[in-house]
């Protein structure tokens, strides 16, 4: 079932004027369920909310459960579908989401949530901690707001720092001597002011980034190399994966 929210006005202080809730259910039918992993998660650039109970377990929701090679073969292609399409999971890994009335069945993780890239910068908080309802199953709380859209802080462009400059005003500078009797907070409060006079020096003659929406000061090549890694394994076990002996 897929519930369509619309505003003239845009959603969540954006120009997104639809928001998307999609809530899916299915029981199981011998290898397959009958909600495919395509149908759950499709391409959109408006902000869209998917919550299912598809009777699956998988590792990154219950990290700590041990998961069968049945288990992986059935919630590897909804996971998988998810990650190809930046769906992120809302859950709190390991929280249980169903705590069963019978002594034979132990609590699991079954209600999942995920949010796709256009809907996870609104996203606040997941509990799970409201009332009973009188079900097995925990009812959900998903908070959603608006973030505070403020543009990146400015960092400095090093290539531009102007070192003909800098370089004979820090031969010039003068710091002052390390207390003679010093104590670990007299040491932290001397070392803090003269490094704080060299810094001042070299960031005022230093330019400023333009700021940008789109970037990202904690990214780093290492970060981009490794993204690369695990879609390309992720690739080859989708291609691969044929039978639940490849899990």
């Amino acid at each position: 079932m897929a519930v369509n929210f619309h505003s003239p006005e845009g959603l969540f202080d954006t120009s997104h004027n639809l928001f998307r809730l999609c809530n899916a259910y299915s029981i199981p039918n011998g290898h397959t369920r009958s909600v495919s992993p395509v149908d759950l998660f499709p391409q959109h650039d408006f902000p869209t909310l998917v919550l299912w109970d598809l009777n699956i377990h998988h590792s990154a929701s219950n990290p700590t459960r041990l998961l069968s090679g049945y288990d992986q073969f059935i919630s590897s292609p909804y996971f998988h579908r998810a990650s190809a399409q930046l769906f992120s999971l809302l859950n709190t890994p390991g929280v249980y989401t169903r705590f069963p009335f019978t002594s034979n069945h132990r609590p699991a993780v079954l209600d999942l949530s995920f949010a796709n890239t256009a809907l996870l910068p609104y996203f606040s908080s997941w509990n799970p901690s409201l009332p009973p309802t009188g079900s097995d199953h925990t009812a959900l709380s998903i908070i959603l707001s608006t973030p505070l859209l403020k543009p990146p802080p400015r960092g400095l462009n090093w290539k531009f720092t102007d070192w003909d400059h800098i370089s004979p005003l820090l031969a010039d500078l003068t710091l002052a001597a390390p207390p003679a009797l010093s104590t670990p907070s007299s040491l932290d409060l001397w070392f803090d002011n003269s490094l704080a006079k060299i810094t001042h020096l070299i960031t005022s003659n230093t330019p400023t980034k333009c700021s940008s929406s789109y970037s990202k000061p904690w990214w780093t090549p290492e970060l981009t190399q490794l993204r690369r890694i695990h879609h390309h394994s992720t690739r080859l076990m989708r291609k691969n994966q044929s039978s639940p002996a490849l899990c």
